[in-house]
C-alpha cells in the first residue's frame, strides 16, 4: 500500500525579541515641610492700633481706612512663609469709598425698620439677593491685594454658580430644618477654594461637602447634652434656693451666674469646632502637588479664646492688641505648606483691579466667606 504525504505548511522561525529593558522613573522628590513664621510683637503692634484708634475717633471714621490698611500690612508683612513675607497691597481711598457705602447701606436698613417694617424687609430682601455677588467681589478684592514672592493671588468670579452656592441652597437648608447645614457650608467652602488661583495653578479642594458632617455632629452632641445637664442642674439650684416654691422670679446673681455657666459651654464647644474645621479645610487644600497642613489643638484655642477675652475685658479693651498677636501667632505656629520644589516654577499672572465695595459691605454685614 502506498503511503500519502501531506503537505506541512512552512511557519517561518520565529523572530529573536530584543531583551525588555525595564524603565526606572526617577522617584519622586521628597516633600519638604515649609512652615509659616510670625514675628510680630504686641509692643510694635500697640503703637499702630493706638494711633489708629485716635485718628480713627478724631476723624469721625474717616481715618478707619488708613486704619485698616495699615493693620493689615503690619499682619501681612510678619507672616513668612520660606523666609518670604506676604504682602498687602491695597489703597485706602477705595477701601473708604467702599466702607461710605457700606455704611449708608446699614443706616437705610436700621432707619427703615424705624418708618416702615415693609421698607425694612425689602432692604434685607435686597442685601440677601445681593450677598452672593458680594461675596465674589470681596473674595476678588482681597485675593488682588493678597501677595507672595511678588505673585498675587487671583479670585475667578463665578456669579451662577456662587447664586446656587449662597443664595439657592438656602431653601433646602430651610426645609431640612438645619440638617444640611454642615453640607450647604461644605459646598460653600468648596466654592471659595477652588476659585483660587497662585502662581499659574488653580487651588484644589480634595474634600467633599458630606466630610463637614463629623465636627457639626460631634459639636451638636455635646451642645444637646451640655443643655441637658445645664437644665437639670438649673431646675435642682432654683429648687433648692426656694424660688421655684415661692412662686417668685430667681434672684439676680442666680440668673447671671446660670447664664454664664451656659455661655461658658456653647464657648468650649466652638472654640473645638473652630480647630477641627479649621485643619479640615487647610489640611484638603492642594496648590499643584503642595499640600498645607494644619495642626489646631482644640484644648490650646480655648485657653488662648479664654485669655484673650479676660485680659481684654480686664484691661478695658487695651490688649487687644496683645490677643490679636498672641492668636495669630498660634495660628502661624499650626501651619505649614509641604512642597518638593523651589517655588520657582510658579508665574505670575495678569491682574484685574478690584473695586472694594463689595469686601467692605461683606465684612459690616458679617457674611461668612473666610477659610
Amino acid at each position: 500500500m502506498e503511503e500519502e504525504l501531506v503537505a506541512v505548511p512552512m511557519v517561518p522561525p520565529a523572530r529573536p525579541q530584543p531583551p525588555v529593558l525595564s524603565v526606572r522613573r526617577p522617584p519622586n522628590p521628597p516633600m519638604l515641610e515649609h512652615r509659616f513664621v510670625f514675628d510680630g510683637r504686641a509692643g510694635e503692634y500697640f503703637r499702630i492700633w493706638i494711633v489708629n484708634l485716635a485718628l480713627t475717633l478724631l476723624s469721625l471714621g474717616i481715618f478707619s481706612a488708613w486704619a485698616k490698611v495699615r493693620t493689615q500690612r503690619y499682619f501681612y508683612g510678619s507672616t513668612r512663609l520660606a523666609g518670604v513675607p506676604f504682602e498687602y497691597t491695597a489703597k485706602p481711598l477705595p477701601i473708604l469709598k467702599g466702607r461710605i457705602i457700606a455704611v449708608t447701606l446699614f443706616s437705610a436698613y436700621v432707619l427703615a425698620g424705624r418708618y416702615s417694617v415693609f421698607m425694612q424687609l425689602g432692604l434685607a430682601l435686597l442685601i440677601a439677593v445681593l450677598t452672593p455677588w458680594l461675596i465674589v467681589r470681596g473674595a476678588a478684592f482681597r485675593a488682588r491685594y493678597s501677595s507672595w514672592r511678588g505673585l498675587n493671588f487671583r479670585f475667578i468670579p463665578d456669579y451662577a454658580e456662587a447664586y446656587i452656592r449662597f443664595l439657592v441652597l438656602g431653601l433646602p437648608l430651610i426645609l431640612s430644618l438645619g440638617l444640611l447645614y454642615p453640607w450647604v457650608k461644605g459646598k460653600q467652602k468648596a466654592f471659595i477654594v477652588e476659585n483660587h488661583r497662585f502662581g499659574g495653578s488653580w487651588v484644589k479642594f480634595l474634600l467633599h461637602a458630606g466630610q463637614f458632617y463629623p465636627p457639626y455632629l460631634i459639636a451638636w452632641g455635646v451642645l444637646s447634652a451640655w443643655m441637658f445637664v445645664f437644665t437639670m442642674v438649673m431646675v435642682g439650684v432654683i429648687m433648692v434656693s426656694g424660688a421655684g416654691q415661692s412662686g417668685g422670679a430667681p434672684a439676680g446673681w442666680l440668673v447671671i451666674g446660670m447664664t454664664v455657666v451656659m455661655y461658658l459651654g456653647y464657648f468650649v464647644v466652638l472654640a473645638f469646632l473652630a480647630a477641627a474645621l479649621a485643619n479640615l479645610v487647610y489640611n484638603h487644600i492642594d496648590i499643584d502637588g503642595r499640600r498645607l497642613r494644619s495642626t489646631l489643638k482644640g484644648q490650646k484655642l480655648l485657653w488662648i479664646y479664654a485669655g484673650n477675652t479676660v485680659a481684654i475685658l480686664c484691661s478695658g479693651g487695651l490688649l487687644i492688641p496683645w490677643a490679636m498677636i498672641r492668636l495669630a501667632q498660634y495660628r502661624a505656629d499650626c501651619l505649614c505648606l509641604l512642597a518638593s520644589d523651589d517655588f520657582n516654577g510658579m508665574v505670575a499672572e495678569r491682574s484685574i483691579g478690584v473695586d472694594a465695595t463689595a469686601a467692605e459691605v461683606d465684612g459690616l454685614f458679617d457674611i461668612d466667606i473666610g477659610l
